[in-house]
């Protein structure tokens, strides 16, 4: 198709980078040429990134233009694990060096002044090479609209400030509430600066676009007409990611159980871990029987609470801990799965949120356990049958969840079923709102909108 228009997409988060906000991006990027739009991405050096994964490139279609801008990094970056082995002076056994130690507290007082310092967000050291990248962008290039989606909300600040010099479109994107997010810093100061940034993105952009109807709502409730336009678009899955996906990482005769993300205090698996231990000391379900795999980040640098409780539970042979693997693999492995985790976060309006793996999920095809607060997530899952839901802070309903799973897995092997979670014929026509390319169809039919209308010149 004759690319007759072309859009900026402003991620900071984009491959080789990978993460959970990178899909998002990628997907637009890739599927907006089908509806007549030109790309170009605006992203970030990844030097500073240590959770690579360039696989993802490959998903970039050879026509997708990326401008890459580097950054300031207020840490040090961490040196490659192989270049800190041998040489130098072996010092005291066991004991760091003063120059490491003069390092680790400069690091430690770095980050702790971080939060007074870095506004809105860390980014806002990647600001201005972003914007002089963008200025070289638009100067050369003819971009009709720009599309900046976020976290981080620096990519806002820096498409905001190009659609006012430049007089073109502007899309904003939100994957996550920005003053309304339940990740906060609770300095008074910081929040009220961060209330007049965000009021300045939701009422200069020609549009809002966000990932869940509550979060819509809650723009709406917050800033009314000053919002031009506001536009529900979700988050979704691939269809093409899983095409010819060979499972991996299986045991045969398991109850396969796969989590694949990033875990951390308020989002752990503790009381999971302990609600299956007492299962299997009630004799409710065959220790035997049964496999947890973890994918990504099990316990971050420096903390151990997960794996503690592993090994405190004695659970140490049922638990596996893959690590990081490159996006296909993860995909292979929740593939592997008899049943898929979504652990979500224990906050009270945690609910609001739909976790991005919630829809590779959906995408598996494989039944899920969710363990998540009452919200939209909990009613996708709920209204399309995809699984099991318990509150995350209730033990009993975790016990109960996992355990109904496990007896439909147990009873399937028992008759021979197949492993694949069965689906009604029309469920990917049901779910299509779902799909990434009928996301960036969306996207490219309010960017033809948007464009076909004279600019008012009032940012």
């Amino acid at each position: 198709m004759t690319k007759t228009r072309n859009v900026l997409i402003i991620a900071y988060i984009f491959p080789p980078i990978g993460g959970g906000g990178v899909p998002r991006p990628l997907k637009m990027a890739r599927y907006l040429g089908d509806f007549g739009w030109g790309v170009h991405v605006l992203t970030a050096d990844p030097s500073y990134h240590a959770t690579l994964d360039h696989t993802l490139l490959a998903q970039v279609p050879d026509e997708v233009v990326i401008h890459r801008a580097k950054e300031f990094s207020l840490l040090p970056v961490p040196a490659p694990k192989a270049a800190a082995q041998g040489g130098g002076s072996p010092g005291e056994p066991g004991r760091p060096s003063l120059a490491a130690r003069m390092k680790r507290m400069v690091i430690n007082g770095l980050k702790k002044v971080k939060p007074y310092l870095l506004i809105p967000d860390d980014q806002i050291l990647w600001y201005p090479q972003a914007l002089k990248k963008g200025r070289e962008i638009m100067r050369s290039h003819r971009i009709d609209a720009i599309f900046s989606t976020s976290g981080p909300v620096t990519n806002h600040l820096v498409a905001g400030r190009l659609a006012k010099e430049f007089g073109c479109r502007w899309i904003a994107d939100f994957r996550d509430p920005w003053t309304q997010n339940m990740h906060r810093t609770g300095i008074a100061w910081r929040e009220r600066l961060e209330e007049r940034l965000e009021e300045r993105v939701m009422t200069e952009a020609d549009a809002i676009t966000t990932v869940t109807a509550t979060f819509a709502a809650n723009f709406k409730r917050k800033y009314g007409e000053r919002i031009r336009r506001l536009e529900l678009i979700y988050n979704g899955f691939d269809r093409a990611d899983f095409a010819d996906l060979e499972p991996a990482y299986a045991e045969e005769g398991k109850f396969h159980a796969v989590y694949a993300g990033i875990l951390y205090q308020k989002r752990n698996p503790r009381l999971l871990l302990r609600a299956i231990r007492e299962l299997i000391d009630e004799g409710m379900v065959e220790r035997d029987d049964l496999l947890l795999s973890f994918a990504g980040v099990f316990d971050y640098p420096g903390y151990s609470e997960n794996t503690d409780c592993v090994r405190e539970l004695g659970l140490s042979d049922i638990v596996r801990i893959v690590g990081n693997l490159p996006h296909k693999e993860a995909l292979r492995l929740m593939k592997s799965a008899d049943v898929q985790l979504l652990i979500g976060d224990v906050s009270p309006d945690a609910g609001a949120y739909i976790p991005g793996k919630l829809y590779e999920y959906m995408g598996i095809g494989k039944p899920i356990l969710a363990l998540n607060m009452a919200g939209e997530a909990t009613e996708i899952i709920q209204r399309f049958r995809l699984g099991q839901v318990a509150d995350p802070t209730d033990k009993d309903a975790i016990k109960g969840a996992f355990l109904r799973l496990y007896r439909e897995w147990k009873a399937g092997r028992e008759e021979g079923q197949a492993d694949d979670a069965s689906r009604d014929a029309d469920f990917f026509e049901r779910v299509k709102p779902y799909e990434r390319r009928e996301q960036a169809r969306q996207l490219a039919s309010l960017l033809d909108e948007l464009t076909a209308q004279p600019k008012n010149g009032n940012m």
